[in-house]
């Protein structure tokens, strides 16, 4: 099974013969649709409407960035609407959503402390968040932790100035590559969420500004450090991306198609090994238990593998 990345320019995508076919100056490469797990398009390139109907007939997503780091188009496959999913999503009491927002907080700052146990470079404190009385509240927490933790990931990566999480635009090689592999992880998240029949944009502890995924940017929280931040770092550490995999364009830092195409392969492998996808379902699912008010914590991912 494959994950299709495309980000030349001016590549052509279509769907002859049950292949989907990526043709570009340099030539042709095919693989058999039904391998495709998700398509990728970064850039400017061409689609036919033949790839997309087989694709979504499929349940495949399409997930479309205008450049490499900014918030994906998807295109989710068929996923029909769930009524009862939906309004028990609009009508979770408060409490419901705040004890939902407070464990996928929890797993966030625990698994990122385990990032930095797995990268031998420094300690997170794991804040009081049951202290946190609302999601404003909740919030603060989360950014002090996160300071934090970005100043010891910073010093497990000398020579990249990097001086912690900035973006939009990116104004070093760590932030852009982060920025990449986050929206290869949303992509994921919000395949997992439209197919529990729920509302992209109705989130229980992000309330970004426009038409953000905010509810797929809260339940990837818990996965964000081991499966994009490690995956970034190493690859940082070990040589594997190079300087020369970025490029600076009106003085904005970003990833070239090389880097994008390093940081791809990682990211779904690291997705395929850890099953990742089943682990995005599964949360979105804890979530929704946890508006429900039904008895117990609300389950939360942690990585298969000691630190």
């Amino acid at each position: 099974m494959t994950s299709v990345l495309v980000q030349t320019p001016g590549a052509a995508i279509s769907a002859r013969g049950g292949q989907l076919i990526v043709e570009t100056k340099a030539g042709q490469h095919a693989v058999p649709l039904g391998h495709v797990t998700e398509l990728i398009v970064v850039g400017n390139a061409r689609i036919s409407t033949a790839v997309i109907v087989d694709l979504a007939g499929r349940g495949v997503p399409v997930h479309v960035q205008a450049r490499a780091g900014s918030v994906p188009f998807s295109v989710l496959g068929n996923v029909e609407g769930q009524v009862e999913a939906l309004r028990a999503q609009v009508l979770a009491p408060a409490e419901a959503r705040l004890r939902a927002a407070r464990a996928l907080v929890r797993a966030k700052v625990v698994n990122s402390a385990w990032v930095l146990r797995r990268l031998r470079c420094g300690v997170l404190d794991v804040p009081d968040i049951e202290a946190a009385g609302d999601e404003d509240a909740l919030r603060g927490v989360e950014g002090a932790a996160a300071r934090q933790y970005f100043a010891a990931l910073a010093a497990a990566l000398p020579g990249w100035e990097f001086g912690g999480r900035a973006y939009r635009p990116a104004p070093d090689p760590v932030n852009a590559a982060l920025s990449f592999a986050y929206m290869l992880l949303l992509g994921q998240a919000r395949v997992a969420v439209a197919r529990a029949g729920l509302h992209p944009g109705l989130g229980t502890l992000h309330v970004p500004p426009g038409r953000r995924p905010a509810l797929a940017l809260d339940v990837m929280e818990p996965f964000r450090g081991p499966v994009c931040d490690l995956t970034v770092a190493s690859l940082l550490r070990s040589g594997q991306l190079r300087v020369d995999g970025f490029e600076v364009r009106g003085g904005e830092v970003r990833l070239g198609a090389a880097g994008c195409a390093v940081v791809a392969d990682a990211v779904a492998q690291r997705v395929a090994v850890w099953g990742v996808m089943g682990a995005l379902q599964r949360q979105v699912r804890a979530v929704q238990r946890a508006w429900a008010g039904e008895e117990g914590s609300c389950w939360v991912w942690a990585p298969p593998v000691r630190a």
